[in-house]
Order: structure tokens, then C-alpha cells, then sequence
């Protein structure tokens, strides 16, 4: 699993690639947003166009994710979702707790509105 951080204005956009197999693998990620949010940076895009597999692994990162995210007044927009991870949020029944877009543009538009 690789990952890249992109700032566009006061937006942080995490382009995450391959497979979240593991919570070692994402302690990285969540690491820089931990830094960022110490920093006062509070809006995260997860664009997920890239991520190969999804499993239980990737679902508790997101979540954890989200729950660090607005546990500090920030705000987190999942975009590129692949269909397996869509499919997984509809029959685990957490389509509602996120916010999603379908594309990286989307998901600014979002955060710039809300």
C-alpha cells in the first residue's frame, strides 16, 4: 500500500494505492493526519481511486479515520470509490456515515460548500 498527500487550498487530498490489508500498513496515514490536525488542517479527501482490495482491515481504517477526523472538528470526503468497497458500505450498513463524492473535483466542491 502506498499513499500520497496533496494539499489543494486548506484541503488535504490522501490518493491512497493498493491494498489496505492490515492496520500497520495505514499507521502512516494516520499519522499524517494526526500531524495535520494538530495543525489546524480539518478537511481530508480519501481518494480511493487506486486501493486493489478492499477487506475488514480497509473498513476500520476509514472509520477509525473519520472518528479521529471529526473528533477534532474536521471534516473527511471519500471519492473513487471502487464498486467493492460501495458494495461493502451498503451491506455493512455505513453508505450513511460517510461522506462520498464520485470524484476528486466533487468531493472539494463539498467541503468548500459545507
Amino acid at each position: 500500500m502506498q499513499f500520497k498527500m496533496q494539499q489543494v487550498e486548506d484541503v488535504s487530498v490522501l490518493m491512497i494505492e493498493g491494498k489496505l490489508l492490515s492496520e500497520q500498513e495505514t499507521s502512516g496515514i494516520k499519522d499524517q493526519i494526526s500531524q495535520g490536525l494538530n495543525h489546524d488542517q480539518k478537511k481530508y479527501i480519501f481518494d480511493l481511486k487506486g486501493i486493489e482490495f478492499v477487506n475488514s482491515a480497509c473498513l476500520n481504517f476509514l472509520v477509525s479515520s473519520k472518528g479521529l477526523v471529526s473528533s477534532r472538528g474536521g471534516q473527511m470526503v471519500i471519492c473513487n470509490m471502487p464498486d467493492q468497497l460501495r458494495k461493502l458500505l451498503v451491506v455493512t450498513k455505513l453508505e450513511s456515515f460517510f461522506t462520498t463524492a464520485n470524484k476528486t473535483a466533487d468531493a472539494l466542491d463539498l467541503l468548500r460548500t459545507g
